[in-house]
């Protein structure tokens, strides 16, 4: 990918991911966005909550805005009823990851990750990995945010531009309830290495 093409923001690389049954995918544009409205209408309407439905509205179309921001090419979340391993909720959102000028993605994701990250290398790819804790105050009260996030650098020698993954999924904090979280980090793991260039 040229310069030019990084500044036009160009569309990345063609890239498949595998999901258990029932999750949705959400492209980062005004189908996807549209697609995700109709979706909350429905939740709203199903669970007879007309008064979450404006807020959460809101809250999608603000999420769109922020991930068109930062490089977003999809989010994918869970639909009603789809098995995330357990009850707490987790989404996972695929962005273009452009390194600095000079820089390639390695050298660029250990600068930016604010993490240990390991470099772990898979059969068909470089992957890279960091967890991140975070408290609840983006949340809402009592509920924590694990993070993991995996960055495939494009399948050149010294690529500057790769694919961002980045696992959310809500907890408690509670001693007794980290072997859930546990078990959904191993579902993000399980989910990013399915991962593949297209």
């Amino acid at each position: 990918m040229s310069l030019a093409d990084e500044l036009r923001g160009a569309a990345p690389r063609g890239f498949r991911l595998a999901f258990p049954p029932g999750w949705r995918h959400y492209p980062v544009d005004e189908r996807g966005r549209d697609a995700m409205l109709r979706d909350v209408a429905e939740r709203s309407k199903a669970a007879a909550r007309p008064d979450l439905d404006a807020a959460l509205r809101r809250k999608v179309r603000e999420q769109f805005e922020a991930l068109r921001r930062t490089r977003g090419v999809a989010m994918y979340v869970p639909a009603e009823g789809a098995s995330t391993e357990s009850g707490m909720p987790m989404s996972v959102v695929a962005s273009r990851w452009v390194a600095q000028s000079g820089r390639t993605v390695e050298e660029d994701v250990r600068d930016r990750a604010g993490a240990d990250v390991q470099r772990i290398e898979l059969p068909h790819a470089v992957l890279l990995r960091w967890v991140q804790d975070r408290d609840g105050a983006s949340t809402r009260e009592g509920v924590l945010t694990r993070t993991v996030s995996y960055v495939y650098p494009e399948p050149e020698e010294g690529a500057r531009t790769g694919m961002l993954l980045t696992a959310g999924i809500l907890h408690l904090g509670a001693e007794e309830t980290e072997w859930v979280t546990a078990g959904m980090v191993e579902l993000a793991d399980a989910i990013a290495e399915t991962f593949r260039w297209s």
